[in-house]
């Protein structure tokens, strides 16, 4: 995942590296068995979805991919890295894909979408394929302005491997004290919640495009659909997002819960976000911006 232009045979290779590379990581899953579970592996766990999650749609989806928002480059460099250790991609080659699903949502180019490709390919099976690996970027090119992004892109498989490493000394270090072990902590704190995450992510591009309401006319199949919207930190409010793909609000109603959202206005209030683009009905002050679209 780490070049944008890959020729056809080193994207095949990266094809079975993602195959084998799933495979392990829902497998391991299953280690849960034999290492059993504590309170500090269930809470490193949470943590971890969390704080990756929020990296993912608040980094890598309303502020590089959509530049819903301003904030300045050492907390732009803050949400990159949060987003890369999701093991999701890259946060080139995630920006680039994601800015392709919107310019061509639903036809034959979009390779996740359930529509034209089927709920499986949507889901996951999009990453198991050439085309996967064979996006050549153009799309993000005003992220290359930005070296701490184009280095994020160029380490991520470090970033992967780095964290079962260190979720093995936290978990050796609290030890009898908090009844865990290394070897636990890697399951639960990195495998499981990594797996979590990737599903919950995933449900915005299968789910959300199959069963949820559709207040707006998107042109599209896009819905709003409320337990990803609580799980995906406000990202389930998909009718919403594909409306307005500027927003930095994707649940627009009161009710609608966006974490994300939350986490974007209290960074606001301290000074270290601004101009969050808002659709014109829903802005409440000066300091929110309509969106460009």
């Amino acid at each position: 995942m780490a070049e944008m232009t890959q020729e056809v045979p080193r994207a095949r290779s990266q094809v079975w590296s993602v195959i084998i590379g799933m495979s392990v990581f829902h497998l391991a899953c299953l280690g849960a068995f034999y290492t059993g579970v504590s309170w500090a592996a269930v809470v490193v766990a949470f943590a971890m979805y969390v704080f990756r999650g929020m990296g993912v749609t608040t980094g890598f989806h309303r502020l590089l991919a959509h530049r819903s928002f301003k904030t300045s480059r050492p907390v732009q460099f803050l949400f990159a890295l949060a987003g890369s250790l999701a093991v999701q991609g890259g946060p080139l080659w995630w920006v680039a894909h994601h800015r392709h699903h919107h310019a061509a949502t639903e036809t034959e180019e979009d390779i996740h979408s359930p529509v034209t490709h089927g709920m499986w390919k949507a889901h996951m099976g999009w990453m198991m394929t050439d085309a996967a690996f064979n996006e050549k970027g153009t799309n993000s090119r005003d992220l290359h302005k930005f070296p701490e992004i184009k280095f994020l892109q160029r380490h991520y498989v470090w970033l992967i491997i780095i964290q079962p490493v260190l979720m093995y000394a936290l978990g050796s270090w609290l030890g009898e004290a908090y009844n865990t072990s290394g070897l636990q902590m890697v399951v639960w704190g990195f495998f499981i919640s990594t797996v979590f995450t990737w599903h919950v992510t995933f449900m915005v591009n299968s789910v959300c495009h199959r069963w949820g309401s559709q207040p707006y006319d998107a042109g599209d199949s896009s819905t709003n659909n409320v337990f990803i919207g609580v799980l995906g930190f406000g990202e389930g409010w998909h009718n919403n997002h594909h409306k307005f793909p500027s927003s930095a609000r994707h649940g627009l109603q009161w009710w609608q819960v966006d974490a994300t959202w939350v986490l974007i206005r209290t960074l606001q209030a301290i000074g270290l976000v601004s101009e969050p683009k808002i659709p014109l009905a829903f802005r409440k002050n000066t300091a929110e911006k309509p969106p460009s679209d």
